[in-house]
């Protein structure tokens, strides 16, 4: 029996309402979930295989080696067994292939027109399943992920949220960045791979999402098909089901470490990073959190773009940052500026983070902002969502984190129902002088004064 649960469920309000608001969820014999999400009036479909590990399961002489992964399974599998079989296989019916890494999970997709499915499922499969993992492929990978680093070092708006990072999660697995270092790169082997995916990647680790063509993915036919395709062996067979460790390996987050660094580099642009540790992924109040950071810097009329940048022409780029992790996260500010203007800049950026907290007077959030800020979310939420890979990630990651499936109807509701009184409660829990971490990078030497700068 190909599935040993099956699952349906519609928003409160229909799967009228949304194209995305009904899903199935399979619980298969071989211990891989399933989650399917019908949706009408697209001719696409994306196969998308989450699997519940990233950098900070790592050990420490294995940093990186979950995206190290990523770019081996594109080597050859199985079925395909170069890059070249793989990448054409893709390519001869237009679809699109990629994976990528994160600190808490690692994804591998095909999208593709709906009438090629059977062949998205295979490739997925394969790249999952029975990757080759040659010794020659892997030691020439390792060239090109070095110049990957180089390339993220010599990119400072790439490069700063790394060292953002390090410094907020001093100490911690999460203060790693998620490619490693040169040195860790060069030392993995194959055994070390064939080891790593024996410990992560059993099925009942992974969630697999397929999103798009309502009457490919809604009928029941396919779940059987999955099922088969996922039921490959190769030498990494008998694999661990890392899931149930996966929450009980963190080394906590203690923030005391440094709180200010400037990292000298000779830019035309200085770029720097102004934030505070946020909550989890899971917090109730993370739906009036995402509220505040829309008011603060998520669009084109946010009170950043509309002060750092429209008013005084500070910058090109400026916004908002929020980020969740298991138990800890993110928020806060970034900004790419000129270098002549940048303590205006930080103190503007500044005076606006802490002007969140005001009840009262000229810069106080109001109804006004806060109605705006729930339309513009729920406008570009739609939008997004007409998309099958932007689907099969919200549900798929939704699932794969949380253990529960929640429909964007429902998510869209909850973010409706957030008041004033929720926005600032938020505000007031996490903006605090005391918690305040600052990184640049750019051409200066004086950490000092923008030490004084930033901690008032």
């Amino acid at each position: 029996m190909a599935a040993v649960k099956t699952v349906a469920k519609t928003s409160k309000r229909g799967s009228s309402h949304s194209s995305s608001s009904l899903y199935f969820k399979n619980m298969l014999s071989n211990g891989l979930t399933l989650l399917r999400i019908p949706m009408k009036g697209v001719q696409s479909v994306t196969v998308l295989a989450l699997v519940n590990t990233g950098s900070r399961y790592e050990k420490p002489a294995w940093g990186g080696i979950s995206h190290f992964l990523e770019h081996m399974v594109f080597k050859g599998t199985e079925k395909y067994p170069t890059a070249q079989d793989l990448a054409a296989a893709v390519d001869a019916v237009g679809a699109e292939f990629n994976a990528f890494t994160s600190k808490e999970y690692t994804g591998y997709y095909v999208k593709a027109a709906s009438e090629h499915m059977p062949l998205a499922v295979d490739v997925v499969s394969d790249m999952l399943l029975t990757p080759t993992l040659r010794k020659d492929d892997l030691e020439r990978e390792k060239g090109v992920i070095v110049e990957e680093i180089n390339m993220y070092n010599d990119t400072p708006m790439r490069h700063i949220g790394d060292i953002f990072e390090q410094v907020l999660f001093a100490g911690s697995p999460l203060g790693r960045d998620i490619i490693g270092t040169k040195e860790t790169v060069r030392g993995l082997s194959r055994e070390d791979f064939v080891a790593y995916v024996k410990e992560w990647y059993g099925l009942g680790n992974v969630v697999l999402t397929v999103a798009g063509d309502a009457t490919i993915v809604g009928g029941d036919s396919i779940v059987h098909d999955i099922e088969r395709a996922f039921s490959k062996k190769s030498d990494t067979s008998n694999r661990k089901n890392g899931g149930e460790r996966a929450l009980k390996t963190f080394t906590k987050t203690l923030f005391t470490g440094e709180r200010v660094k400037v990292e000298y580099k000779k830019t035309d642009q200085a770029h720097f990073i102004m934030a505070v540790p946020g909550i989890t992924r899971t917090d109730p109040q993370r739906y009036a959190l995402q509220v505040l950071a829309a008011i603060f810097g998520g669009n084109m009329s946010s009170r950043l773009f509309t002060e750092v940048r429209e008013k005084r022409g500070l910058c090109y780029y400026v916004r908002s940052d929020l980020d969740y992790y298991h138990d800890t996260g993110v928020f806060g500010a970034s900004a790419g500026v000129d270098p002549t203007r940048v303590e205006e800049a930080i103190r503007v950026v500044r005076e606006e983070f802490f002007h969140l907290l005001d009840t009262q007077g000229p810069r106080v959030i109001t109804e006004i902002e806060l109605q705006r800020a729930k339309d513009y979310m729920t406008g570009s939420t739609i939008l997004d969502m007409e998309d099958t890979k932007t689907v099969a990630s919200h549900y798929g990651a939704t699932q794969l984190l949380t253990g529960k499936t929640e429909t964007v109807e429902e998510e869209l509701e909850k973010i409706r129902a957030v008041q004033l009184t929720d926005v600032r409660a938020i505000a007031k829990k996490l903006i605090d002088e005391k918690r305040l971490y600052f990184v640049m990078i750019g051409p200066f030497e004086e950490q000092e004064k923008f030490e004084k700068l930033v901690m008032g």
